[in-house]
């Protein structure tokens, strides 16, 4: 056996473990899911293959604390988003960033802010022929948090400042070797009750953006046993339907 196979055997079987003791997800328990809305001004978009025309879209996206540790201290944040599917024979597609070391993509980061960047995608996704790596860079919003602009990481806190106004995020994309090239504008604004999806980029993927390297073999062995633990199939969502703003 590799020792590719062994690691992703491991982080499966750790994931698992996790998912059953908590019940739930192996990382990010803690989250808010919420409308967004997608505003690609190109296409198609380098790193966004399921979107191939300019526009605006409504899309799924989700907030989370990393380790779930208690509100005071740091975490490492997510930002999961769900994009509708290219065509009939695609389902929708899920990218997932954490919080990162400034200047280090691959290694995770904890932060006591929401809009305290970066996030990337921590493994490298191959893009036809080059290596990309996805970013998202918050914006301060001077009507968050006392005129601050920032979010406290905590999911209270995140609920009272998006009833203030939306969170924006500029969303880009850095092939191997090349300036980072922004794709998108993600306006996440409102919270959906009672929604509780489970987003997955391993089963949720995409043929032109295919995660490579040794994080993405953990990745695939973290959220494989993070999927069991919770006795949930290895299945995609149902193919989905782009959806356009109004307007």
């Amino acid at each position: 056996m590799s020792s590719g196979s062994l690691s992703e055997r491991a982080a499966s079987v750790v994931a698992r473990l996790v998912a059953t003791l908590r019940r739930g997800r192996a990382l990010h328990r803690d989250g808010l899911t919420v409308a967004a809305t997608l505003v690609q001004e190109r296409g198609p978009a380098p790193g966004l293959p399921a979107l191939v025309e300019p526009g605006s879209y409504e899309v799924v996206a989700r907030l989370s604390r990393g380790g779930s540790l208690p509100g005071p201290l740091p975490d490492v944040l997510g930002l999961a988003l769900r994009l509708p599917g290219a065509g009939p024979s695609h389902g929708d597609v899920d990218l997932l960033l954490s919080t990162c070391v400034p200047g280090v993509p691959w290694l995770p980061g904890p932060r006591l802010d929401f809009t305290a960047g970066p996030y990337s995608s921590l493994a490298a996704y191959r893009h036809g022929s080059m290596p990309v790596r996805l970013f998202a860079y918050p914006e301060k919003h001077p009507e968050q948090d006392g005129g601050t602009g920032g979010v406290p990481a905590r999911i209270g806190a995140l609920r009272r400042a998006l009833e203030r106004g939306p969170l924006v995020f500029r969303l880009l994309a850095a092939p191997a070797g090349r300036r980072p090239v922004r794709v998108a504008t993600l306006r996440v604004h409102t919270p959906l009750p009672g929604a509780d999806v489970s987003f997955d980029p391993v089963l949720n993927g995409h043929p032109a953006l295919r995660l490579t390297g040794w994080l993405a073999r953990l990745r695939r062995g973290a959220y494989r046993g993070s999927r069991w633990g919770r006795g949930q199939t290895d299945e995609a969502v149902e193919p989905g339907r782009t959806t356009r703003a109004a307007g």
